[in-house]
């Protein structure tokens, strides 16, 4: 190790105004009042040459458009290359539409453009500006905050619930840093878990996280922020037997709670810090893809929904027309899809992104099967927004993830798409 790693942190507000339309569960549900503000976190590393940046946003996903504008504007004004840079959304469903999604309503360019992107940039600066030689300190611990939401019921269909003996990463991680005098000045918190305890609620909120980040904050007088992993089929634990709370804010208290009890117990567990290499990692992994559904099919598949414009049909609608139209317009079908993937690696700990809404397993498969690495955090909605995606033995099953899966892009994933998925980002971990 020939120079010191750097880190500098900082939050910044990016509330939106009442009234907007609330993302996650349908285009009418409009927000009524503040619970509590929405923020943007930045992370930014550098040790010697090599600079990294890590920005976590209280919001349920970013569209691809909206990241690529925000990464490239922060490539340039921080001289920080476009790949050593993550965007990524904590998933909370009572914040603002942040990406287009046929059937859940239209994307809030105001928001974007007049509060989120400057209140990104704001927490950028600051965190650039406040720079110093760090330790690094690592916790992990169980929590059960999140539970799988993919519930089996007696006539062996899928709804979303509770199923406790279906696959749940239990691990929370906490990355600490201290500067020379021995003062914590920033901590990230990892967990995989939707953002849906209020559960179609009128509050804007960070949902259960918001709470965590509090606790932690107040207790350790640092910056504090979550970034969320796999969590495309598990949700939070609420008492009422399921993984929303139907309204009521209270539950996104509650469990906030216990994340926070979790979170400062597994942060007391740190024992040592130590300097740390920063290296990074930008490139792609490559998805094998399917065919498309024949025209006809998808001609078939239309007319019955062909007037719908909410949900899942409404996103089911919009998927097919898409088809159709690829056959008219000379599209020809691809052997794989290419996804932008980054790497910022800190000492023990490797932080992935991934632009989708991840099954479990398959964050526990990378980080089980990288063995050179202690610790592999994997994210969700990171750099972009890619729909779910899930594990080739839960398709035989359907149920809501299955569906937007399958109807994310013009062509769908191949069988063995996750095993692909996991094979390459294994290959991208060892060079970093």
């Amino acid at each position: 190790m020939s120079e010191r790693l750097f880190v500098g942190a900082s939050k910044t507000t990016i509330t939106p105004e009442v009234g907007g339309n609330l993302m996650g569960y349908n285009p009418t549900t409009y927000s009524e009042r503040v619970n509590d503000d929405l923020t943007a976190t930045a992370y930014v590393f550098r040790q010697g040459e090599t600079k990294a940046l890590l920005v976590t946003v209280s919001l349920c996903v970013i569209g691809f458009d909206v990241n690529e504008r925000i990464v490239t504007m922060l490539s340039e004004k921080f001289d920080i290359p476009k790949y050593n840079i993550i965007l990524c959304a904590t998933h909370t469903h009572s914040g603002p539409i942040t990406k287009f999604q046929a059937g859940w309503g239209d994307c809030d360019y105001k928001y974007i453009d007049g509060i989120m992107i400057p209140g990104i940039l704001k927490a950028c600066e600051e965190a650039v500006g406040s720079m110093v030689p760090v330790k690094v300190g690592i916790g992990q611990g169980d929590s059960l905050v999140g539970c799988n939401r993919r519930e089996l019921r007696a006539d062996n269909t899928i709804a979303l619930g509770q199923n406790p003996w279906a696959p749940l990463n239990k691990k929370m991680t906490v990355i600490s840093f201290k500067n020379e005098e021995g003062t914590v000045i920033a901590n990230i918190i990892h967990y995989g878990c939707h953002g849906t305890a209020a559960g179609n609620n009128k509050e804007v909120s960070r949902d259960w996280p918001g709470v965590m980040e509090d606790v932690l904050t107040r207790d350790t007088g640092a910056v504090s922020a979550f970034i969320n992993g796999p969590q495309g089929d598990v949700g939070p634990r609420c008492t009422n037997g399921r993984t929303t709370g139907i309204g009521n804010i209270n539950f996104a208290l509650e469990l906030g709670g216990y994340a926070a009890r979790d979170a400062k117990t597994i942060f007391d567990s740190i024992r040592a810090y130590h300097d740390a290499d920063l290296s990074v990692f930008g490139g792609f992994v490559a998805v094998p893809l399917d065919k498309r559904i024949p025209k006809a099919e998808a001609e078939e598949q239309l007319a019955p929904i062909k007037d719908k414009f909410i949900n899942h049909e409404g996103g089911r609608r919009a998927y097919l027309e898409e088809v159709l139209e690829s056959y008219e317009n000379g599209y020809e079908d691809l052997a794989e899809r290419q996804v932008q993937q980054t790497i910022i690696r800190i000492g023990d700990v490797a932080i992935v992104s991934f632009p989708f809404e991840m099954f479990t397993e398959i964050g526990m498969r990378i980080d089980t099967y990288c063995t050179d690495i202690p610790y592999v955090l994997s994210l969700s909605n990171a750099n972009g927004s890619g729909n779910y995606f899930v594990t080739e033995d839960q398709i035989c099953r359907g149920g809501y993830e299955v569906k937007m899966y399958s109807q994310a892009y013009v062509q769908p994933y191949a069988k063995g798409a996750d095993f692909a998925l996991v094979c390459n980002t294994l290959e991208n971990l060892k060079k970093v």
